[in-house]
């Protein structure tokens, strides 16, 4: 997905962004036949829109250092799948830990999909190990590093921040892993950021 983004010339709308996933699916489905995967991609414009597919447990929401994380999306588990539930309701409920949609390697599954606003506030892209499994306080002691990164049960533990630098039109990316794994794309006139978190089941 990231060669493809940073190659292609093609407008980042819903339609193409799910057509590669698809494309991807096939090349990969044949190599990695028993293996699925939680992933949640997120395209910013240059407008206050973005756009965000995910399948599987990775969360999007807003992030104020004084406050408790604000969840945008619900993961798609055994445990929410007839009635949506508060996260920290979900967080307990070992359901969740049944995955009803993910890219995985029998069919292809359509991601689902929302518009959200991206403006100057900080967004986070977490998987399960963070949002199930830590509490507000220590969240921020993970996202602020002053908590190791494999004390959880089982479940994978990382989060990305994205953010914009009002005023200067730069925007900041960070991670609980290595910066090589972040890719951002710039245009003539406009700016684009990609970012794309799998969680390995």
């Amino acid at each position: 997905m990231v060669d493809w983004f940073v190659s292609t010339e093609q407008p980042m709308t819903v339609a193409v962004l799910t057509a590669q996933l698809r494309a991807t699916h096939a090349e990969l489905a044949k190599d990695f036949r028993r293996d699925s995967a939680s992933y949640l991609l997120i395209h910013i414009g240059d407008d206050q829109e973005a756009l965000v597919l995910h399948a599987g447990d990775c969360l999007i929401g807003r992030y104020a250092s004084a406050s408790a994380m604000s969840w945008l999306v619900q993961p798609h588990t055994l445990a929410n799948a007839a009635t949506p539930m508060t996260i920290g309701n979900l967080a307990n409920d070992v359901g969740r830990h049944r995955l009803t949609r993910s890219f995985r390697s029998r069919e292809f599954v359509e991601p689902a999909l929302c518009s959200i606003v991206a403006d100057n506030a900080t967004l986070l892209v977490a998987t399960d190990g963070f949002w199930a499994e830590l509490d507000a306080a220590q969240q921020r002691a993970f996202i602020q590093r002053r908590m190791a990164k494999d004390t959880g049960e089982r479940d994978d533990r990382s989060v990305l921040q994205i953010m914009r630098i009002e005023g200067d039109g730069l925007t900041k990316v960070s991670g609980t892993d290595a910066p090589r794994k972040i890719y951002i794309k710039r245009a003539p006139e406009k700016e684009w950021w990609n970012a794309a978190k799998a969680n390995r089941k």
